[in-house]
């Protein structure tokens, strides 16, 4: 049967398109899904949000998704945040051996996966040789829930009204629940005096979210750090719009899917990432207390780290 897999950040995922011709020749509706798949119509999804800042620090890896550094972006005194030291991107899963020579020239020293053991059993990181590796999940696994819920999305269960509702109960949770692993997953950047990569699924939700709190600690404002956040779609847009319209050809066999629910999981938008904030205020009192009680960084602290990585 063909699948519609939702991962722990809340992506659904469907086949890639060098599957479907497998899929059809096993498949008795042969006919109607041919006809479906080569159909020239296209779907029509709701205008994404891009960011604004220019595309220079994307990072083309072959088989890695979403990849950039953050970097080349000033903070809220004027200082200019350093190249090649914080870098993020999708899983690592299909890096292929040819192209560790290329990611070895980045630098990069540690990789910090933010993935649950399940996703991480399920599709694991292909690891360049001498690279530090730590998983540190501060989502917790639920994957029966997420099992029930791809049967619920193909079923025509699910609409995109809950799938928003899914996304913003993630964003609330992710820097609430298990606090103490977000504390040691920033120290972990922080402290590091060599590049770092840090990824989840996509790179777009909870490594968003890490990349929120370290530009935050380096007094980063709000609209550069949700034009860096929001760079995953500038990234992604080719991969959605090919996802997004293989669901649409494909709505043959699945008639009572709401594609918009593929849109809701796919897309970022700065309504997600001001549910962390909120929830942060409404919890912490404010980002600064979360920062110093939660995170564990003094004033002075704060201030190293902004000599350690600004200029």
């Amino acid at each position: 049967m063909l699948k519609i897999r939702c991962s722990a950040d809340n992506s659904i995922h469907l086949p890639d398109m060098h599957q479907c011709p497998y899929f059809l020749l096993k498949s008795s509706l042969f006919g109607i899904c041919f006809i479906a798949v080569v159909s020239c119509g296209s779907y029509h999804y709701a205008a994404p949000q891009y960011s604004d800042l220019p595309g220079d620090h994307a990072v083309v890896l072959r088989n890695v998704d979403n990849m950039r550094f953050l970097g080349g972006i000033k903070n809220s005194e004027g200082k200019m945040l350093k190249d090649s030291i914080f870098f993020r991107s999708a899983n690592l899963h299909h890096l292929k051996k040819k192209s560790m020579a290329a990611f070895g020239a980045l630098g990069i020293t540690k990789i910090i996966d933010l993935r649950t053991p399940h996703e991480i059993e399920e599709k694991p990181d292909h690891l360049p040789p001498g690279v530090d590796f730590e998983q540190l999940a501060a989502f917790s696994d639920r994957e029966d829930q997420l099992a029930q819920a791809r049967s619920l999305v193909l079923k025509g269960k699910v609409t995109r009204k809950d799938a928003e509702k899914r996304m913003l109960e993630f964003y609330r949770d992710y820097p609430v629940e298990h606090p103490e692993v977000i504390r040691r997953i920033v120290h972990e950047i922080l402290d590091s005096d060599q590049p770092v990569l840090y990824h989840c699924t996509a790179g777009k939700d909870r490594t968003g979210i890490i990349s929120m709190l370290i530009l935050k600690i380096l007094k980063f404002d709000d609209h550069t750090i949700l034009q860096e956040y929001l760079m995953s779609n500038n990234q992604r847009q080719k991969i959605i719009e090919k996802r997004l319209n293989l669901a649409h050809h494909l709505h043959v066999l699945y008639p009572k899917l709401d594609i918009g629910v593929l849109e809701e999981l796919s897309w970022i938008r700065k309504e997600y990432l001001d549910e962390t904030y909120l929830s942060i205020n409404r919890k912490y009192g404010s980002m600064e207390n979360y920062i110093r009680e939660i995170l564990g960084i003094s004033e002075e602290q704060q201030e190293t780290y902004i000599r350690k990585f600004m200029y």
